[in-house]
């Protein structure tokens, strides 16, 4: 019982606020929205960004480094190709070095050309602004906690067993 209490302890005094700095780096870009599009520009708003700028410095804000422009993150081992369906925070590629941050259902976060500002945009499939690469970035999705809990885990899967073989308890498992 002394070592359910202690890691129930654990779990509540050590839950991060947000486990995910890839959804903390989407919300720190979308407060960007309005901000102006820069050639070169890596924020702050008042400076502008350019379409990797904003993908850099969102990452920047939850301590992931990332290659400062779209043709050095696609060669970039921090990159990896999205199999499923993308999440809020994924990168977005379009046509020859557009980089986007993916929003919600053909919704991309960008800052698109001069003359326009960091904005929301929808493509449709079958238009003529197809993307041609999904990508999420490598750790993105583990929180600042992920080594605690992998711990926690490891010992929670460690002292169950030796407390499982000294119990009359058995594991059931349905008949097909």
């Amino acid at each position: 019982m002394p070592l359910i209490a202690a890691f129930t302890v654990i779990g509540l005094v050590a839950a991060p606020a947000s486990a995910n700095r890839r959804q903390d780096a989407m919300s720190w870009a979308l407060r960007q929205i309005g901000c102006p599009y820069t050639y070169g520009g890596t924020g702050p708003c008042s400076r502008g960004f350019d379409c990797s700028g904003l993908v850099v410095s969102a990452y920047a804000h939850v301590g992931m480094s990332l290659p400062r422009t779209t043709y050095a993150m696609l060669a970039s081992r921090a990159l990896k190709p999205q199999r499923d369906h993308p999440k809020p925070g994924n990168l977005v590629f379009f046509g020859d070095g557009h980089v986007t941050l993916y929003y919600w259902r053909h919704v991309v976060l960008h800052a698109p050309a001069p003359g326009q500002r960091v904005q929301l945009t929808r493509w449709y499939p079958g238009s003529d602004w197809v993307p041609t690469g999904y990508y999420k970035i490598r750790d993105a999705g583990n929180g600042p906690m992920r080594g605690l809990a992998k711990w926690v885990h490891q010992m929670i899967t460690r002292y169950h067993l030796k407390i499982h073989n000294n119990t009359t308890l058995q594991d059931r498992f349905p008949r097909r």
